[in-house]
Formats: structure tokens, C-alpha cells, sequence
């Protein structure tokens, strides 16, 4: 079974492949030093620009209601994600990796769903799975996923990877500023992956 990551990191679509999965992760990174195991704090608000995708992404009423409430805790964010993922069971779309992780600090569901199912094309199947997200899901991850303690929490569980990572992309002709965040440094790795096909991200070992 050929599969998609999924882990939403903003309106646009589907990311596909370990380059942009660290592209989306880096939207994510900003500079913090707290961190644990909890939930982190739901989001006191929801930046307009995403309740405004939402409602021309055709996000259901449950999840404008989310948005809107401006607190989006991780049993809210539990139950969108899991009402996509049975949206695509439905469909016939196998999904994996449905159960709660902290691969990057925070408690979240990194699940992947299969690029094909019965009676359709690559691209039908991935383009239902795009609509159980965007209706279900999508937005309500990125407000959970950008909230300040899942960012400070992110922040702190890539810091035993921050110098290894770094280190790697100057030794192969990369550039990563002095002040750089995890995003700001992930990005530079995925570039470099991109142009060199040296992985900076899994030679450190960082898994995120």
C-alpha cells in the first residue's frame, strides 16, 4: 500500500513526500524553551485568515464552530481528526497511524491514508481524502498545530537536533542563520535534500 503523510500545516494542499512534510513542519517552529508532555494550551484565538480558508475551503459547521470558539483544545482537535479519518474508512481509503503521538513534543494523530482504493485513480482517491480533510479537519489541525504550546513544545523536543541538523547543512554547503528557529533550520535542510539529496533531518536522527 502506497501511502500519503498527513499533517496538516496550513490551507494548502496535501503534502506529499519527507521534503514537504518538513516544509509544512517548519511553518510550524517558532523560538521557545518550554516543553512536556501535556496537551499543550489551546489557542485563545484563531487567526482570521484561517477562518477564512476554512469558510472557503468548505469546512463543515462543526469545525467553523471550533474556529470560531477561538479555543481549540486537543479533544477538539481528537475528534475532527477522527471524524476524516472515518470519513475516508467510508470511502473505502485505508488509513493508518490513527493513534496519539508526541513524535514532535505534542500529543497529535500522524496518520497517512493509502494513494489508491477500489474502482478509482490515484487521483480520485486522494482528491476524496483532500474533501473528508478540508471538511472535517484540515483547519481545526492547523489551529491546534500553531497554538503557542504546541509551538513551544515543538520547539523544545527539537532542541537535542538543533545542532547535528545544523551542522550537517554548512558541512554540505548549506546556510542556516545564527538566530535560526527548528523551522528555519528544517527549511534549509529540505533545500539541500532538494538540490543535494543529502538528508540532514534523518542522519540526525530526528524523527518530527
Amino acid at each position: 500500500m502506497s501511502t500519503t503523510r498527513r499533517r496538516p500545516a496550513g490551507p494548502a494542499r496535501r503534502p506529499v513526500g519527507r521534503l514537504a512534510a518538513l516544509a509544512a513542519t517548519a511553518l510550524l517552529a517558532l523560538a521557545g524553551c518550554s516543553g512536556g508532555d501535556a496537551a499543550p494550551e489551546p489557542a485563545t484565538t484563531v487567526d482570521p485568515r484561517l477562518l477564512e480558508s476554512a469558510q472557503e475551503g468548505g469546512a463543515s459547521e462543526e469545525q467553523l464552530a471550533v474556529l470560531q470558539s477561538g479555543q481549540v483544545t486537543f479533544e477538539q482537535y481528537q475528534g475532527s481528526v477522527n471524524k476524516a479519518i472515518a470519513c475516508m474508512r467510508e470511502a473505502g481509503i485505508e488509513v493508518i497511524g490513527d493513534n496519539v503521538t508526541q513524535p514532535r513534543g505534542f500529543p497529535e494523530i500522524s496518520y497517512s491514508f493509502a494513494n489508491d482504493s477500489a474502482g478509482r485513480t490515484s487521483d480520485q482517491t486522494i482528491a476524496i481524502a483532500d474533501e473528508c480533510m478540508a471538511t472535517h479537519s484540515m483547519f481545526v489541525e492547523q489551529a491546534y498545530q500553531t497554538s503557542p504550546g504546541s509551538l513551544e513544545q515543538q520547539e523544545a523536543a527539537f532542541a537535542p537536533y538543533r545542532d547535528p541538523i545544523t551542522q550537517c547543512v554548512r558541512e554540505n554547503g548549506g546556510e542556516v542563520p545564527q538566530d535560526a528557529t527548528a523551522g528555519d533550520i528544517l527549511v534549509a535542510a529540505a533545500q539541500l535534500e532538494a538540490t543535494s539529496g543529502v538528508d540532514c533531518a534523518t542522519q540526525s536522527g530526528y524523527g518530527g
